[in-house]
């Protein structure tokens, strides 16, 4: 711990990187908070929250098929889900990018290097899985 200190003080003092030049640099600090994808955030913070909640409360505090569990999956997903439309239809710049989906201006390749991307995240997640359950019993 005296080691994370010691290094986060030394970033403090001594980390002084170059000043970056955006093209939202002529807007003021609440133009720039109006342009942040504010409801894109609640709904995806909450609905992951409200969702994990219910995995964590099944099969331990209560029984998968009680009501606090179900109830709590199925706000979660719903949540998510609202996430998912209100970043299709209701916003142009929100956390996902439209250009992902949509091929953009470079084509299709970057269709496919997304979905390529969203593969391999999948399959490391499933390895890190693997690990945490496997792990201990070696």
């Amino acid at each position: 711990m005296a080691l994370w200190g010691m290094a986060a003080i030394g970033i403090f003092v001594g980390y002084r990187p170059p000043i970056r030049h955006t093209r939202f640099d002529h807007l003021s600090f609440w133009q720039k908070l109006g342009r942040v994808d504010l409801p894109g955030f609640f709904l995806l913070t909450a609905g992951l929250s409200i969702f994990l909640t219910g995995l964590n409360l099944g099969g331990g505090l209560y029984t998968w098929s009680s009501a606090p569990v179900l109830a709590t999956l199925i706000i979660g997903i719903l949540t998510l889900v609202a996430f998912g439309i209100y970043e299709w239809r209701f916003t142009k710049t929100g956390i996902l990018n439209h250009d992902l989906f949509h091929g953009g201006r470079t084509g299709d390749s970057a269709r496919h290097t997304f979905a390529i991307c969203i593969g391999l995240i999948f399959i490391e997640g499933i390895l890190l899985f693997a690990f945490v359950i496997f792990y201990p019993v070696l």
